[in-house]
């Protein structure tokens, strides 16, 4: 029998916490993918043909990719608390269905924003301790049996969402808002231990690009520095209030490092900026 999208909540825990309860962390997910990835190579040696039984050797641990696209409504936010800059270095707990993704690290994390549609979060794990040995299966009681507080007022919209630029950067008309952030880190290995033990926090860097009507000024050999705090604040219908606190923060010292500009017959200027920043 096939399983169908309903049977397949996502939580996702408190940094450094066990499983993640399903009314406090659920996430309103629109899609989640799983990928399983060996590190394997074949056994060739000199003078041997390959056994058929024992093909190939396996020379590091296995992981387990997650990619989830998600929206933002107030009020279904506590599953976002891996985005706080206190818990960037941490692990937390996914569940899927009835699966149980431990140890799960954060690598990359994405944001559009465009006028009039639901503002979508996207978000990449890699899971140290996936569950090895068991059958997919799903959840028929997802959210502990009641029904998902998914409401159309609450959920972030990009012309609900506002820009505070008190660095003066951005011209006066977006039409499209990406934000990303990358994480690096290092896999942790111990003696007589298959799969790594934690991951290292190596760096983190965000990137904001911002697509408008026009550029307040051209950047020189150095790009532009960003003299004050620049803030995108998600926010639901009829609220000023930002759903996820300090997700997308450029402050003072963040850069414009490159900018682009153009037009068609009959169109507008088009123009887009990148502003990065290094955050460890």
């Amino acid at each position: 029998m096939s399983l169908r999208y309903s049977e397949f909540p996502v939580c996702i825990g408190v940094a450094g916490g066990a499983v993640p309860p399903e009314t406090n962390q659920y996430v309103p997910t629109t899609k989640v993918d799983v990928s399983y990835n060996t590190t394997h190579s074949p056994k060739r040696k000199l003078g041997s043909t390959i056994a058929s039984d024992d093909q190939f050797g396996f020379g590091g641990a296995l992981t387990a990719d997650i990619s989830v696209d998600c929206l933002v409504q107030s009020g279904l936010v506590s599953g976002f608390d891996f985005l706080a800059d206190a818990n960037q270095d941490n692990y937390v707990t996914i569940k899927i269905g009835s699966g149980q993704f431990n140890k799960c690290y954060a690598t990359d994390v994405s944001v559009n924003i465009e006028p009039f549609a639901p503002v979508s979060l996207s978000a990449k794990f890699v899971s140290l301790d996936p569950p090895t040995g068991e059958q997919i299966t799903g959840d028929t009681n997802p959210y502990d049996g009641g029904d998902v507080p998914i409401s159309s007022n609450d959920i972030v919209y990009g012309h609900t969402s506002w820009i505070s630029d008190n660095a003066n950067i951005l011209n006066d008309v977006q039409s499209n808002i990406s934000f990303s952030r990358t994480y690096s880190r290092t896999p942790i290995y111990q003696l007589g231990s298959i799969n790594a033990d934690t991951m290292l926090l190596d760096g983190v860097e965000e990137e904001l690009s911002v697509s408008s009507t026009g550029l307040e000024s051209l950047i020189g050999l150095s790009g532009d520095n960003l003299s004050n705090t620049l803030t995108i604040n998600l926010c639901g219908v009829g609220t000023t209030h930002p759903v996820i606190q300090d997700l997308i923060n450029f402050p003072a010292g963040a850069r414009v490092l490159t900018e682009s500009y153009g037009v068609a017959g009959g169109d507008t200027v088009s123009t887009q900026a990148t502003i990065k920043q290094v955050k460890l």
